[in-house]
């Protein structure tokens, strides 16, 4: 999720567990650094390797086994600060904390459908959940909320009123994952293709109102928005397009040699995507990642690989296809309030 999320978080889970008569700023800092720290993959770049930053990204810092390493160094860190504030504060005391903090980011991360590697180094499968979007203001703001007043009072009490908030909307995110589910495999029933050969559904961005939903029968893939409001969900039928479900399908499609580096980078670019890629109609030497687009009835990728001629290096291009746009914004709000759906 997003950065105020896992700081908010972070802090909030720390304070929740603070030893009694341990100080509130150091493990507040202490739970703030560790909560954040996992995403410092960001910074892994390569001149070289246009795809290395999005491998390594949820990579093995955000796996479990990694997550005793990230409270020792937020902890650190936290002491550092603290020392050079000149208000020394014990180092022991912040550890636990600061690795529930860690593991907040972890399992924070794993709520959303990007795909987290928590289960490095013993297997490179990139785990979703699919409940929360990557940024979702109704379960942030709360939540910060409770942790600023838990700071101010310098008590623990609201810090666990914020992680009940939390609860109970992971909760509420995973009830409207299984209606959207359940409305569907309904409508696959009635409306749309009998059957299915792969399907995934989760939200769309900064809500649990709206959903998205990718269907793939016979290699086309078509989007469904689904929303799930107080009374039964409605359904709209989006985009179709021609899909790949494996990389070998791409790789001679665009006739790359099965050996070479470019072939290398096709699989895993279709890793990273959940094996959900797609040819632009417009430009057919470029992959998209159908998982993530601006509109949930869109099948506009946000983004993509392009091929480049095997003698260019790198032979690969990472490109941003799509982002949201005032355009995006007018045609979203119809979406969340209902009209753009078909009357029941």
């Amino acid at each position: 999720m997003d950065p105020l999320t896992h700081a908010t978080l972070g802090i909030a889970v720390a304070l929740a567990v603070s030893p009694r008569g341990s100080s509130v700023p150091s493990i507040a800092l202490a739970g703030f650094a560790a909560g954040t720290l996992p995403d410092i993959d960001i910074f892994l770049h390569s001149n070289t390797d246009p795809l290395f930053s999005i491998e390594y990204h949820r990579h093995f810092t955000h796996s479990v086994l990694f997550s005793p390493i990230i409270a020792l160094i937020g902890s650190a860190l936290a002491w550092l600060a603290l020392r050079c504030c000149r208000k020394p504060s014990p180092y022991r005391p912040m550890l636990f904390p600061a690795w529930l903090a860690a593991l907040s980011h972890l399992f924070c991360d794993l709520w959303t459908s990007y795909g987290t590697r928590i289960a490095w180094p013993f297997n490179n499968v990139r785990y979703s959940l699919d409940w929360i979007s990557v940024i979702d203001p109704l379960f942030t703001l709360p939540v910060l909320a409770l942790t600023l007043m838990a700071l101010v009072k310098a008590r623990p009490r609201p810090a666990h009123f914020a992680l009940t908030y939390a609860a109970i909307y992971l909760a509420l995110c995973f009830v409207q994952h299984e209606r959207a589910s359940q409305a569907l495999q309904s409508w696959l029933k009635t409306s749309g293709p009998s059957t299915a050969d792969r399907l995934t559904v989760h939200p769309s961005f900064g809500n649990i109102l709206v959903w998205r939903a990718l269907i793939e029968k016979d290699r086309v893939a078509q989007n469904v928005a689904i929303r799930c409001g107080l009374g039964a969900p409605n359904i709209l039928p989006g985009q179709s397009t021609p899909v790949f479900n494996h990389p070998d399908q791409a790789i001679a499609e665009l006739k790359i040699d099965p050996a070479s580096p470019q072939a290398r980078d096709v699989r895993r670019f279709f890793h990273f995507s959940n094996n959900w890629v797609a040819q632009l109609p417009k430009e057919p030497q470029t992959l998209g990642d159908l998982r993530y687009s601006a509109l949930p009835d869109s099948l506009t990728p946000l983004w993509g690989m392009q091929i480049l001629p095997p003698e260019t290096i790198p032979a690969i291009k990472w490109r941003e296809l799509n982002k949201m746009e005032t355009r995006s914004w007018e045609r979203f709000r119809p979406l969340i309030t209902g009209e753009a759906f078909p009357a029941k």
